[in-house]
């Protein structure tokens, strides 16, 4: 693993890089920090917390995650409902894309379409009954990376795709999302 991700696997006292495997002296590293802060403080737990999450949702900026206006009186359903309806976690959770960055790529180059309409703009709030498309130029190269990447894994119950046309539609707002690490979100309230 580089060193600048496992500065931020320090940082956060977990390697939440789950593809990359850390070595002996690394995992040795961590298991020492971990004794010396096992009494977190408040600020410092919901710190952690929120710097999860900016990594979960591809590196966004810590201030969008923290300062999020949340509409319900539940702050961690507001916060799920917020980032999962988002143009570009949408595609990698369909499997178009393998990274939120070759998603937000995709949509910088004007390849993504939502209700006929082309989006440029990754933090695109995508509503329920939704259509999204991709340009008819972009398709093979995406389905090849589908069948290269052969990620249909747990596809999310919110979402109706069709990977013979590559198109999809959000049914209704997630509920529910399974993090491959743990996040503390009673934490955020």
């Amino acid at each position: 693993m580089r060193v600048s991700k496992f500065k931020t696997c320090r940082q956060i006292l977990e390697n939440v890089w789950q593809t990359k495997k850390l070595t002996q002296k690394q995992q040795k590293i961590l298991s020492k920090a971990r004794k010396k802060t096992n009494k977190a403080g408040e600020f410092s737990q919901k710190l952690q917390a929120i710097k999860k999450l900016s990594i979960f949702y591809g590196n966004l900026p810590v201030k969008k995650v923290a300062k999020k206006t949340y509409t319900y009186l539940d702050k961690q359903k507001s916060l799920l409902l917020l980032m999962e309806k988002r143009l570009d976690i949408l595609l990698v959770r369909m499997n178009f894309c393998s990274t939120i960055f070759t998603a937000r790529q995709l949509i910088s180059h004007k390849k993504i379409c939502v209700n006929n309409q082309i989006i440029l703009r990754p933090s695109f709030q995508v509503s329920s009954g939704d259509l999204i498309s991709i340009q008819q130029n972009c398709k093979s190269t995406i389905k090849q990376n589908i069948r290269y990447n052969r990620i249909f894994k747990n596809k999310p119950s919110h979402l109706e795709v069709n990977y013979q046309t590559l198109m999809a539609v959000l049914l209704y707002e997630p509920q529910q999302i399974q993090f491959p690490y743990h996040i503390d979100l009673d934490v955020l309230n």
